[in-house]
């Protein structure tokens, strides 16, 4: 017997009849067929490119891009390398995906919910909505974006829409107030970490002692609390010892308008090539006198005919001594029976003719009654008196303002200067001998800044400047790719409610909760475990589409990718860049989504 049983165990089953033997040595030959194929491919690939005089490697990368790319999150020029105008695309497609994941989710989930309203008409509402926009191509959408909404219905830059907080808009895009990093910033790094650290000490701890008590409660309320508390008070601190950098100068000069903010190293009172540039420096430019001239014209703007208009560079009343501040006609025989009205003092109004005599502009009477057309061709002058702004120098270390011009102080006036009808921001050409033209007397600024700065945009050119810059493009691919991805995120979050059981509502309304107790406490939070799965794929939709980018001229990354193959003739190390990046953020999406819908998940036992 004993014999029988070592005789048994000593037997084995050959490998060719193990069945998990045979199994891991058939991964393993597959694995080796992949391999082989790879190195096949890769090996035709290389030598048809080598024949082609192609590049089939990524040493193009370093070479000059030479690429212009309108919007940049951080510095970039055209003699930059093509790893850069990559990286900035990538970036980009980030700036898209980032914000429209969380603008698609907010509404999609307000649409959701108004497709279950009571209320008819807003059910319809959503209804004609879903239906509408999932039915309409996505580049349809970005182009009617582009084109028929946000180039042509906002007026010109030269008069955008002020929003309350300093907000413009125009066919230019949207300017915004933003925080940047000011020169103080370091001072307040090792705050921040002490307020991290702190912040992941006590949520632990606070942790436990959930835990401990077997009660509910929130682990991050008192964490959150101490590390604002922390940061805030390293704010302060910082705040209150900023200094500026030693040799901290500017080459501003007020009769060109602009001057960057920069170390001088070899005290030579110029910026040279070596020298470090100050961004985001903090500064107040003053203009005690000076002038500013345009000339009017006829418009078209948001979709309709402005006459007679005259635009200066945007100046706000805060800036300038409002009753010392004029604006005139340059050639008052030439501008004869004409008289000014401000739509915005002192920078935008329009030119017309007193026809009723009541001393003041009424509708119609900036148009010629002989032409039919506004009174164009008329040049201004604007002298300001007292001009204050302040500044926050941009990321290159720039500052701009509206190039004044001294004030121009006649003997005997023989001669008017020429208008020039094609000149809105103009100079006057001003051919007369007898002119005496005064110093223009302008002074700059520099403060130290707190570790984060407000700047503000301005117009002091017909371009934004200050603030953060949202491009028409930018904003037509955004909205597009919102609009379009909610809709199908509002099915999703309609099923999902509807997935949850009826009793569930019922009995809350028996423990006499609210109607929107009981949708925000115990209908959603279960909706969401349903809704979360579905809503990963539309965000892996919404960043895939963000490649239709050029449909609106916005350089995102395939659009990047796209110019650099077609100058290097390198397409497929660029494409393999590309799809590299593209898998780089579906996988990051779903890995931290995926770690989300995990924690939400219902345990089971």
């Amino acid at each position: 017997m004993a014999s029988h049983q070592s005789h048994s165990s000593s037997e084995r089953i050959p490998f060719y009849r193990n069945v998990k033997m045979i199994g891991i040595i058939a991964q393993i030959i597959f694995a080796i067929l992949v391999l082989v194929a790879i190195i096949i491919i890769y090996l035709n690939v290389s030598s048809a490119l080598s024949r082609s005089n192609l590049p089939a490697d990524f040493s193009f990368l370093d070479d000059r891009a030479g690429i212009p790319i309108a919007e940049t999150p951080i510095r970039y020029t055209t003699n930059d390398p093509y790893w850069k105008a990559l990286f900035i695309g990538f970036l980009n497609t980030l700036k898209v995906a980032l914000i429209g994941v969380v603008l698609a989710s907010l509404l999609g989930i307000v649409v959701g919910v108004m497709r279950l309203s009571t209320n008819w008409l807003l059910r319809q509402i959503a209804n004609v909505y879903i239906e509408l926009i999932r039915n309409t191509p996505l580049a349809v959408q970005i182009i009617f974006w582009f084109t028929a909404v946000l180039t042509t219905v906002p007026p010109n830059i030269t008069n955008p829409i002020v929003l309350p907080g300093r907000i413009y808009l125009s066919n230019r895009g949207l300017a915004l107030p933003w925080l940047y990093t000011g020169t103080s910033f370091r001072a307040w790094i090792p705050w921040l970490i002490v307020a991290v650290i702190a912040l992941i000490i006590i949520a632990y701890i606070r942790q436990r002692q959930i835990i401990k008590s077997d009660r509910p409660g929130n682990p991050w309320t008192y964490a959150l609390l101490s590390a604002v508390l922390i940061a805030g008070t390293g704010f302060f601190v910082a705040s209150s010892n900023t200094r500026l950098a030693e040799n901290t100068t500017s080459d501003f000069r007020a009769d060109r308008g602009r001057g960057s903010v920069y170390i001088d190293a070899n005290q030579n009172n110029q910026l040279d090539n070596n020298e470090k540039i100050v961004p985001y420096a903090l500064t107040i430019v003053t203009v005690e006198d000076g002038t500013l001239t345009t000339t009017s014209q006829n418009l078209t703007e948001s979709r309709r005919v402005v006459n007679g208009t005259f635009r200066f560079p945007l100046i706000e009343k805060s800036e300038i001594d409002v009753e010392n501040t004029t604006v005139e006609f340059v050639d008052p025989d030439q501008a004869e029976g004409l008289a000014i009205h401000h739509t915005n003092f002192p920078s935008i109004g329009l030119i017309y003719k007193d026809q009723n005599g009541d001393g003041t502009y009424n509708r119609g009477e900036e148009i010629n009654p002989e032409t039919g057309r506004g009174y164009s061709g008329i040049q201004l002058i604007m002298t300001v008196k007292n001009f204050e702004r302040r500044i926050v120098a941009d990321r290159d270390g720039q500052i701009r303002i509206p190039r004044f011009d001294p004030i121009q102080q006649a003997t005997t006036s023989s001669s008017a200067p020429a208008a020039n009808p094609n000149n809105l921001f103009g100079s006057p050409t001003n051919s007369s001998s007898d002119a005496e033209e005064a110093e223009l007397e302008a002074s700059i600024a520099l403060l130290p800044s707190r570790p984060l700065v407000l700047s503000t945009p301005s117009l002091p050119i017909s371009n934004y400047e200050g603030g953060v810059r949202l491009t028409t493009s930018y904003l037509a691919l955004l909205l597009a790719l919102v609009v379009y991805t909610a809709s199908f995120i509002a099915e999703i979050v309609r099923g999902g409610i509807q997935a949850v059981s009826k009793g569930q509502t019922e009995a809350a309304k028996a423990l006499g909760l609210s109607g929107y107790q009981t949708f925000t406490l115990i209908v959603f939070p279960q909706a969401l475990r349903i809704i979360l799965p579905p809503m990963i794929s539309q965000y892996l939709n919404l960043t895939k589409n963000s490649s239709l980018g050029p449909l609106a001229g916005y350089g995102e990354l395939f659009a990047i990718s796209v110019i650099v193959a077609n100058q290097t003739g390198a397409s497929v190390p660029v494409i393999v860049m590309l799809i590299v990046a593209y898998l780089l953020i579906s996988l990051t999406f779903a890995f931290v989504l995926n770690i989300v819908n995990d924690r939400m998940a219902i345990v089971g036992r």
